[in-house]
């Protein structure tokens, strides 16, 4: 029988924000998240359905526009699609615990591009493909995209396709932060990942950072 001892599983990190993940299964995942006095969650959209409770400490939750302090002993159930965000206004470290159903990497997460400042995005223009290779280049990415989705900043990855005579594809990539986006870049999946593609293309890929300033859409 396993037994987790969440306090030996606090994570806070370098900048005061940690995660560290208890349950991984395909339609459950459980995360453990720490946040040092001062620090916070950003508001963002859920992908999917969660239940948060407090392990210790006290902070400002807020989902779809309402607020509320919450300390140790409490439940938030949160439903797929809210907004939500998490404040450590406290003096102490507030620890709490994620569980979602189904895990994150079974559904697609929403792009921020035409709502938040300050998302890094990385575009990438990828090496021509070698003849016959579309398939097999769009399969790699959708699989890639399904493991980089599990990494903590992840918001969103989009394949552009080309129109005529071209064999080149594009990627904009979405994350949080650079930070989060550079733990992502030079993990041990991403290595793999872009090893596995290396024999569909032509030469290298590009990359290109961005942070997003401003979006303007047509209204409805």
């Amino acid at each position: 029988m396993e037994i987790i001892n969440l306090h030996s599983r606090e994570v806070f990190g370098d900048e005061g924000r940690g995660v560290a993940t208890l349950v991984e299964e395909p339609n459950l995942r459980i995360d453990q998240i720490g946040l040092e006095p001062g620090k916070a969650i950003p508001l963002h959209r859920v992908d999917t359905p969660m239940t948060i409770q407090v392990v210790r400490g006290e902070g400002i939750f807020f989902v779809d526009g309402e607020s509320a302090r919450i300390g140790s002993g409490k439940l938030v159930p949160i439903p797929a699609g809210a907004g939500m965000g998490i404040l450590n206004d406290s003096q102490a470290p507030l620890v709490f615990l994620v569980t979602q159903t189904p895990a994150p990497a079974a559904m697609a997460r929403e792009s921020f591009l035409d709502s938040r400042a300050g998302v890094f995005v990385n575009l990438v223009d990828f090496a021509p493909l070698k003849p016959g290779k579309e398939e097999a280049f769009q399969e790699w990415f959708r699989r890639s995209s399904e493991v980089f989705a599990q990494h903590p900043g992840f918001i969103s990855r989009t394949l552009l396709g080309p129109i005529e005579g071209s064999n080149r594809y594009a990627a904009i990539v979405e994350h949080e932060s650079k930070e989060t986006f550079m733990d992502m870049h030079l993990s041990d999946d991403r290595e793999r990942l872009f090893h596995e593609v290396e024999p569909l293309i032509l030469g290298e890929s590009k990359p290109h950072f961005y942070h997003l300033l401003t979006s303007h859409r047509r209204k409805k």
